[in-house]
C-alpha cells in the first residue's frame, strides 16, 4: 500500500506543478527520498503515465492518463445525461455551458463544456481546476457549503476577479444565492461576461456539480436572464434527479 500511496503522491506533485520537475524536485514535493521518487518516476514512465525530457532531465504527467479520465466519465453515465441538456440550453440561449465537479470547498474541476462560439478565456480545457470562491460558481460553493464566515474569508482573500467585490458584498451575494437557488455574476469575474450558475445537489442536499452559463453581458440583460435562469434550473433539476444513479466518486 505504501508504494501505491507514494506513486499517487508523485503524480499529484507533477500534476500540481506549472512546469516539468526533475527527480529531486518531485521528491521534495511528494515527501519522498530522491531514490524512491526516481524509481517511481521511471516505473511510471515505462507504463506511459509520465513523460521524460532528456534535455532538461525533467518529468511531467503524460497525456496517456487522459484515457482514465475518459473512461471514468463514460462509465459514470454523467455525460450521457448532461450533454443533451447542456446543448439544449446553449442552442436556445446562445451561451456556453460548463459542467464542473466540486472538489471540496475551494476548487472546481471542469468536466465538460459546450458552446464553441464563446469561451470565458483561452485556456478552457476539460480537467482544469478553478479556484474558488470566485464568480457565480464560487458564490454557489459558499452558499451551499458548510464553511464558517472566517473560513470563507480565508478562501476568498487570495482569489483574483476582474472587479473583486468586498467580502461583505460577497456574503450578500451568497445569502441571495442561497435564497434564490442560483447565482449571477455581471462582469465582476470576467470583463464584459455575465455568468449564471446553478447547483446540482445530491438527495441529501450535498453540492456535487455546478452548471454555469456564460455569455456577453450586452446579450444577457435582465429580460434574457429570466428565461436562461429557468432553463438552467430545469437542467440542474434533471441532473439532480438522476445523480443517485451515477458514479461520481
Amino acid at each position: 500500500m505504501g508504494a501505491v500511496v507514494a506513486a499517487a503522491n508523485v503524480l499529484r506533485a507533477l500534476n500540481g506543478s506549472e512546469r516539468p520537475l526533475n527527480a529531486s524536485e518531485v521528491a521534495r514535493a511528494a515527501g519522498l527520498h530522491r531514490g524512491t521518487a526516481y524509481n517511481i518516476l521511471r516505473t511510471l514512465q515505462a507504463e506511459g503515465f509520465v513523460g521524460y525530457d532528456d534535455a532538461t532531465r525533467s518529468y511531467s504527467v503524460s497525456l496517456n492518463i487522459l484515457e482514465f479520465a475518459y473512461g471514468v466519465l463514460r462509465r459514470s453515465g454523467l455525460m450521457d445525461l448532461a450533454r443533451p441538456v447542456m446543448h439544449a440550453v446553449s442552442d436556445e440561449h446562445g451561451v456556453s455551458v460548463y459542467l464542473s465537479k466540486v472538489l471540496g470547498p475551494s476548487s472546481l474541476l471542469l468536466l465538460d463544456w459546450v458552446g464553441a462560439a464563446f469561451r470565458t478565456d483561452l485556456y478552457v480545457t476539460v480537467g482544469r481546476q478553478y479556484p474558488g470562491p470566485a464568480g457565480a460558481s464560487g458564490v454557489l460553493m459558499a452558499a451551499f457549503g458548510n464553511k464558517s464566515t472566517a473560513e470563507l474569508e480565508a478562501l476568498f482573500s487570495p482569489v483574483a476577479w476582474y472587479q473583486k467585490p468586498s467580502f461583505p458584498d460577497f456574503l450578500a451575494r451568497v445569502k441571495e444565492a442561497r435564497k434564490a437557488g442560483f447565482a449571477v455574476d455581471r462582469g465582476a469575474m470576467f470583463q464584459g461576461i455575465t455568468l449564471l450558475s446553478v447547483p446540482v445537489l445530491s438527495p441529501s442536499w450535498e453540492l456535487l456539480l455546478i452548471l454555469t452559463a456564460a455569455g456577453h453581458s450586452h446579450d444577457l440583460d435582465a429580460e434574457a436572464l429570466g428565461p436562461l435562469g429557468r432553463a438552467m434550473q430545469s437542467a440542474a433539476a434533471r441532473l439532480s434527479e438522476s445523480v443517485r444513479l451515477l458514479r461520481l466518486g
